[in-house]
């Protein structure tokens, strides 16, 4: 546990706290999500690493829970969503396609315009004394949300 981590500093000079929260560890929670917006459903995967063997763990999860769907994956462009290991478990699994957001548009992202809102909405304003009190509680809101506030954040064009 960081020395500063729960108790309250005061700079000199300043008359106002400053309170260290596991924000400033760099810690981060490894998620892989996916959203349904035209039936207001989502799922996220912690991992442990943001990386191929995660992304194939994800894609394998999805096909299967998914096989009797034609998937279209919409996703951003980090190399561990690219290249021959992910051509390959597309092949294994035919229904899933992916297709590869422009650069610089989150935006478009609908798991990103997810994940920030459920992050804002369950720490703001919150202190949490560990990342996996916080991780616990941000997957606890996913889990609550109903498919018409789903349906009401991902709007389609």
């Amino acid at each position: 546990m960081h020395p500063k981590l729960g108790r309250i500093w005061f700079k000199k000079g300043r008359e106002q706290p400053i309170v260290y929260t596991s924000s400033q560890h760099k810690k981060r929670i490894n998620v892989t999500g996916w959203v349904d917006p035209v039936n207001g459903l989502h799922g996220i995967i912690k991992h442990e690493k943001g990386n191929t063997d995660s992304f194939i763990k994800f894609l394998t999860h999805i096909a299967q829970r998914f096989k009797d769907k034609i998937i279209d994956l919409w996703v951003d462009g980090p190399r561990w969503h690219k290249g021959e290991r992910v051509r390959k478990i597309c092949k294994t699994y035919k229904h899933i396609i992916i297709h590869y957001l422009p650069p610089y548009h989150p935006e478009l992202n609908y798991q990103e315009i997810l994940w920030r809102t459920m992050r804002y909405e369950e720490t703001t304003n919150v202190y949490f004394e560990t990342t996996e009190s916080m991780e616990t509680a941000i997957f606890k809101r996913s889990q609550r949300w109903k498919p018409k506030k789903i349906m009401s954040l991902c709007h389609l064009i």
